[in-house]
């Protein structure tokens, strides 16, 4: 083995040695070292980094239990109360549901009806806020373009009306010069041969410039307000500066009266030409000013009101949450069959205080088994009766569930090796030959679900001073921000209600 590593270790030191082996190891190397100074000067690069993602969170309580012969249930109130109604005979046979026991609880009903008032409030105020637009930006969108029409008009009449009046020839190719009559005899005033072809040249680029002008306008669709009034400030900027170098040639030119009588019309109309397109400019800013506000305006209205939605839905959230507690309380005051049976005995009268937890009524199912399954002390409280559960049987594998319900929680613990846990009866949704009794049941029982909610992996949230903390990536930087979380789901996710938005890069680990 030695010698191997020493026949290889030549054989690298020889490789090396050549032209291609040293360039080759050297940019390894480089590599190498480039790596490790990235990973060094990234701040980011210790932290493995997720994202809060939008999705069902479902907390499941996994156990695992035996298949049994169906035996009578004992079925008590969960909170203590005076028996109002007795709805069941001895012998009577009842569907999955039915009410049996009603105890008085009008203090119940007074607060369900305070919090679904609260509720309804906050529903409203949740509508009122949803529909309170943002600034509308059509009324000043709608005159950006309206002073872009107007201005583009101006622009058109003062290029094909005014200047060019000092412009002779055909309509495709005029020159610079208009023609002056003095003693009978005709001429053009002067100019140099460059401002001639400049002024020419600079002519047929505005009418280009016109066309184009004309053709968004036709179609605005094509082109965003910003852009038309960023171009038609450009075009009028050109006319401005165009008219402005035609009135320095024709100011500086001097003839005799007569033809001065005719140069003196010119310059007024250019001198008027170019007070018209300097207003018309004025106008064009004034209206992209307008436009800028409120789209701004616009903006801050929506980011405020998103802001307010958001808020106002977590307010809802918590009322909902109210009612759906006082319902939990009503639930705990009423027994209720939890599954389809007969009734064999009722153990109370109508007036009788009865306590919690007291069996009352008794409760022979007519399914053929049942689960029987231990819950342990620190899950109990997230089982009810009436819970929904996935069921594998080690008999015929994982591939086939069949499906289940929670019909029965024993108020009293069991202790098993020293643990407190809690006897779970469940029910078959529907009887199946392949199932027998004594087989080993898988059990998922379905807690909670909080369909289409921010979450986060659970390990992303830390505890810090009594605080939920996240760590948000912002600028390249990591920022801890406050949570308030909710459910904990099966798959390690854990509900973020507020603190975070949908997107937002996050800390999930940090490597050591």
């Amino acid at each position: 083995m030695v010698e191997k590593i020493k026949k290889y270790w030549h054989r690298f030191v020889g490789f090396i040695k050549t032209p291609r082996g040293a360039i080759i190891t050297s940019l390894g190397v480089i590599i190498l070292v480039s790596l490790a100074l990235m990973g060094k000067n990234n701040p980011l690069a210790a932290y493995d980094i997720g994202q809060v993602v939008r999705k069902d969170i479902i907390s499941i309580v996994d156990v695992t239990g035996r298949i049994k012969p169906t035996e009578r249930v004992d079925i008590a109130l969960e909170r203590t109360g005076k028996v109002s109604r007795i709805n069941v005979r001895t012998g009577e046979e009842v569907a999955r549901g039915d009410l049996l026991v009603s105890a008085a609880g009008a203090d119940l009903y007074a607060d369900l009806a305070e919090v679904q008032s609260t509720l309804k409030m906050e529903q409203l105020e949740l509508e009122e806020i949803s529909k309170t637009s943002r600034v509308n930006l059509d009324s000043a969108e709608e005159d950006a373009w309206d002073t872009i029409r107007d201005t583009y008009v101006t622009a058109d009449d003062i290029v094909r009306s005014k200047a060019d009046q000092l412009f002779h020839g055909s309509t495709s190719s005029k020159s610079f010069g208009a023609i002056l009559v003095s003693g009978g005899t005709e001429s053009t005033f002067g100019a140099t041969a460059s401002q001639t072809v400049d002024l020419q040249q600079r002519r047929m680029d505005i009418l280009d410039n016109l066309e184009i002008w004309e053709g968004y306008l036709g179609d605005p669709e094509d082109v965003s307000a910003d852009e038309a009034l960023d171009k038609a400030e450009t075009y009028l900027t050109l006319i401005e500066d165009f008219l402005t170098d035609i009135a320095l040639v024709i100011n500086s030119y001097y003839e005799d009266s007569a033809s001065n009588t005719v140069l003196s019309g010119y310059r007024s109309t250019i001198a008027t030409a170019r007070t018209t397109i300097s207003s018309a400019l004025t106008d064009l800013r004034t209206a992209s000013q307008a436009y800028s506000a409120a789209k701004a305006a616009s903006l801050s209205s929506t980011e405020d009101q998103l802001q307010g939605v958001l808020l106002q839905e977590q307010v809802v959230k918590g009322a909902e949450a109210r009612v759906n507690a006082v319902y939990a309380e009503i639930a705990k005051s009423v027994v209720r069959a939890p599954f389809d049976g007969v009734i064999t005995k009722i153990d109370t009268e109508v007036g009788e205080i009865v306590p919690a937890n007291t069996p009352i009524v008794s409760l022979m199912s007519n399914a053929k088994f049942e689960i029987e399954t231990f819950v342990p002390e620190a899950d109990i409280a997230d089982v009810a009766v009436g819970n929904l559960a996935d069921v594998t049987l080690d008999a015929y594998g994982s591939d086939t569930v069949f499906g289940a319900y929670v019909s029965f929680i024993d108020p009293a613990e069991t202790m098993i090796e020293g643990v407190a846990t809690y006897k779970v009866l469940l029910n078959f949704n529907e009887e199946d030959e392949r199932i027998l009794s004594g087989m080993t049941a898988n059990v998922d029982v379905v807690t909670s679900t909080s369909p289409g909610t921010l979450s986060v992996p659970q390990r992303a949230v830390i505890e810090k001073d009594g605080k939920r903390l996240v760590k948000v990536v912002r600028d390249g930087k990591t920022v801890e921000v406050e949570v308030k979380t909710g459910l904990k789901g099966s798959d390690g996710d854990i509900e973020i209600l507020e603190g975070l938005n949908e997107g937002d890069s996050i800390v999930v680990f940090t490597r050591g």
